[in-house]
């Protein structure tokens, strides 16, 4: 059995619109046999994704077409803990599982940097892939075909809070909301705050950080599409919030505390969304470091 794991993510960290990346101790893993009935068995899923639509089986399909393999039959389990079309990388979690089991199963023919590629072709941009493949602070290009990234890891003054809404929201919808055009002077603030949250939470800067997490580029467009946004980053922000932004396309809300405000912030929060939006789920995730692990054992 090849079992993969794979870290929840959160992508653009306010004004590095798909650019940055950053990956949490929540995981998704994915067990992957390979069997001789010539059957696809999926599992550990709703009955809607047991079949060829899976992403998980989609992916794995990208590598035996890519090196010309084809198993007889396939198990594939997932044990799900990424809230679905959250705005947590659950679908990347989903495309780098199914491209490294499949490696895995084949022996491995794929070099990392392959599969790294095949991931971003196949969800569109690296913001959430790179994070899920190599963990910590990432922020990634694109270049033609080639895919690069500069990983680093957070400073261990921060603390980070998710706020989930109980409702999805598709990157479709998200993308939908953004104009075609910008005007110049917001692209020139994006620039310079994205460069500063960057290295604000690689080297320790909350007070930089107090500052820096501003955006112009997406957030003004999308921050409409959920429900009860404002009220909550207003009260984030009287509860000691460094800053607060939509995490990847949303709806879940990241809010960055000082390490010494984590627990203060947790209760207040807490207490406040227990009242107002008692649905909803607050996580304090620590960072991961290590991205998505492989390892095989007995079946």
């Amino acid at each position: 059995m090849i079992n993969v794991r794979v870290p929840a993510t959160s992508a653009n960290i306010g004004p590095g619109f798909d650019a940055f990346g950053l990956a949490y101790q929540l995981y998704n893993t994915f067990s992957f046999r390979e069997k001789d009935d010539g059957k696809l068995t999926i599992r550990g899923v709703s009955h809607h994704y047991q079949g060829k639509s899976n992403l998980v089986y989609k992916a794995m399909n990208r590598v035996f077409e890519r090196v010309n393999y084809s198993p007889k039959g396939l198990y594939i389990y997932s044990d799900i803990n990424v809230p679905v079309s959250r705005g947590l990388g659950s679908s990347a979690t989903c495309i780098v599982a199914g491209l490294a089991g499949a490696n895995a199963l084949c022996g491995h023919p794929l070099t990392e940097k392959t599969i790294f590629n095949m991931a971003v072709e196949m969800e569109g941009h690296p913001d959430n892939i790179a994070p899920a493949m190599y963990g910590g602070l990432v922020c990634s290009i694109g270049n033609n075909d080639d895919n690069y990234y500069i990983k680093k890891e957070v400073a261990d003054c921060f603390a980070f809070h998710l706020i989930i809404p109980n409702f999805p929201l598709s990157t479709k919808a998200a993308r939908k909301a953004l104009p075609k055009t910008i005007p110049h002077k917001d692209g020139v603030f994006n620039v310079s705050r994205a460069t500063m949250t960057y290295l604000a939470l690689t080297e320790g800067r909350p007070d930089i950080l107090s500052l820096s997490m501003k955006d112009r580029l997406h957030q003004p467009y999308r921050r409409s599409l959920i429900r009860s946004y404002d009220i909550v980053c207003k009260k984030a922000e009287k509860f000691g919030a460094l800053g607060e932004c939509i995490s990847g396309a949303g709806p879940t809300i990241l809010v960055i505390t000082n390490q010494e405000e984590s627990n203060n912030f947790t209760t207040r929060m807490s207490s406040f969304l227990h009242a107002t939006e008692p649905e909803w789920r607050l996580l304090t995730l620590k960072p991961d470091h290590v991205g998505y692990t492989t390892e095989e054992t007995e079946a």
